[in-house]
């Protein structure tokens, strides 16, 4: 899954920058047509399936 952030300003993009390589995903910051904005992309992972329920979490009926 990828997230596109388009036509941010410089502050906006060093935040974004920041936030995702401290949690380790894969992103890449492009000029924007406007040279005075920025294109953000982030490749985040992604998982065959999710995660299972916690038990204390299923109602007792469906058991």
């Amino acid at each position: 899954m990828q997230l596109s952030y388009e036509g941010i300003s410089q502050e906006e993009a060093g935040f974004l920058t920041h936030h995702y390589q401290q949690r380790g995903y894969r992103m890449r910051k492009y000029l924007n047509e406007d040279v005075r904005l920025w294109d953000v992309l982030v490749s985040l992972p992604e998982r065959a399936r999710f995660p299972k329920t916690p038990f204390s979490m299923l109602n007792p009926l469906w058991r």
